[in-house]
């Protein structure tokens, strides 16, 4: 899946848990033509090439997330589902890409070099013929989401953006 097939579908998803590629690990790439990004950690959401959907079971249940990888199979981001992510949404997402044949996946086979872990709302807005991607605070989140945040962000090794709500 492209990176701006992926940006056109990410705010319908609701609240997420983004975890951006830091940045010396981010390709230096344009953006997709006709987009532009709001702020500079969403510009690799729009490098995406591929789409690797992971899930484990923890201590609360079961976890899902996105690995976004560019052309080079170098990992951009990480989104993380949460109970207040709206599922149907998040499968329809998936349900848009090619899927690929099958291969094992070790664990930490795709490092999640990740910069911050911030929960939000992707947005997209239109600035003349330009798409915009930018991102809206997170509302509400229940108890739940705010635990899963706090344990992805520590497993992660990275802070859980100000703001967060967790």
């Amino acid at each position: 899946m492209s990176g701006t097939e992926l940006a056109a579908h990410l705010p319908l998803l609701g609240g997420v848990l983004y975890l951006p590629a830091c940045q010396s690990s981010r390709s230096n790439r344009e953006l997709a033509p006709g987009w532009l990004v709001a702020r500079a950690d969403l510009a690799p959401l729009l490098q995406t090439e591929e789409l690797r959907a992971s899930s484990m079971i923890g201590a609360d249940g079961p976890r899902e997330w996105i690995d976004c990888l560019d052309a080079g199979g170098a990992f951009c981001a990480r989104l993380h589902l949460l109970p207040d992510t709206d599922y149907l949404a998040w499968d329809a997402l998936l349900a848009c890409g090619t899927p690929l044949p099958a291969a094992p996946v070790c664990p930490g086979e795709v490092a999640c070099k990740a910069a911050i872990a911030e929960l939000l709302c992707f947005r997209s807005t239109r600035l003349a013929s330009l798409k915009v991607l930018d991102t809206l605070p997170l509302g509400r989140l229940s108890p739940l989401g705010r635990g899963i945040a706090r344990d992805v962000a520590r497993a992660a090794a990275v802070d859980l953006a100000p703001g967060s709500g967790a």
